[in-house]
């Protein structure tokens, strides 16, 4: 394949980049760099640009597009400003995509555009969101079947809804991340609300499996769950990173405003369709991630 991606820079994006390149495909990497970690390097040839600056031009150089770059945070989209530019840069991607000769694109949406439903979330159940951020991937998940009919022949538009991915270079504002950075720096973990929260989590390595397997087929889904089937609370998984550390104290704050107690993915179309992904067990990754995170800290302060 000979695919463009954008947010390359970005947790998933950069991850994804570097597994399709070893697998022996072409990937031109695209990020404003707006959100950057010291944990990551950025991919090798990236693009910085705009996701709007893009043109037709632009895409008829690559057959596949996938979409990953977003402002991601759902407690900063309730400020002015996220929720116009995702679906401003969405819909700018998705006409510039029909207005070329580029054969797919594969766009990320989330879970939140669930809601508060419980689970295990299907991928029809109804739209539910109870954010700006949510709403806005709602919009783009709309937009999506708006052009679908407009396209030509053999070309495609896709969605597919992360859950919850974590791993060792996510970014440090995410719940897993925080959490492992907190008993490294002998901090309380804080926890938001009381903690009862579920969230289905999914280990980056296996994020990206299900994205190569929805890339290699020949057909994508209109919509797809990207996640574990499974959740765990975050007062749980907080337990679980002291009980890997042997250290840690938990302090509480104020729950997140329109909190959702429970994420967690119905993964029986995409095993149906793209079969099974073996998943790492938790406590397993968490440990993996702690250690990995730990290096990747040494040789940023290092460089410094």
């Amino acid at each position: 394949m000979n695919l463009l991606i954008t947010g390359a820079a970005g947790f998933i994006g950069s991850a994804l980049t570097q597994a399709l390149r070893v697998a022996g495909h072409t990937v031109t990497p695209l990020d404003n760099l707006s959100v950057t970690s010291r944990r990551r390097p950025s991919p090798q040839g990236l693009l910085v640009r705009d996701v709007r600056s893009l043109t037709a031009q632009d895409l008829d150089r690559v057959d596949t597009v996938v979409h990953l770059a977003a402002l991601k945070s759902v407690p900063d989209s309730f400020e002015i400003g996220g929720f116009e530019h995702n679906v401003a840069t969405d819909r700018h991607l998705l006409h510039t995509f029909t207005q070329s000769t580029a054969s797919r694109l594969l766009l990320a949406s989330s879970c939140e555009v669930y809601g508060q439903q419980g689970g295990p979330l299907a991928e029809t159940a109804p739209y539910a969101p109870r954010s700006p951020y949510a709403a806005g991937k709602m919009a783009t998940e709309h937009l999506a079947q708006i052009y679908r009919p407009i396209l030509g022949e053999g070309r495609q538009v896709g969605v597919v809804r992360f859950f919850n991915t974590y791993g060792p270079s996510e970014g440090p504002d995410a719940v897993v991340p925080a959490f492992l950075d907190a008993v490294a720096e002998d901090r309380p973990l804080t926890i938001e609300g009381d903690g009862t929260q579920a969230r289905d989590l999914t280990h980056i390595d296996d994020a990206v499996t299900m994205l190569t397997r929805i890339l290699d087929a020949p057909e994508l889904l209109p919509v797809v769950n990207c996640g574990s089937g499974e959740a765990v609370s975050v007062l749980d998984l907080a337990h679980a990173v002291i009980r890997a550390a042997s250290r840690g104290t938990i302090t509480h704050t104020a729950p997140r405003i329109n909190e959702i107690a429970s994420f967690t993915s119905d993964q029986t179309l995409f095993t149906r369709t793209y079969g099974l992904v073996p998943r790492r067990p938790l406590n397993e990754a968490l440990a993996l991630t702690a250690e990995s995170r730990a290096r990747t800290w040494m040789v940023a302060a290092g460089a410094r």
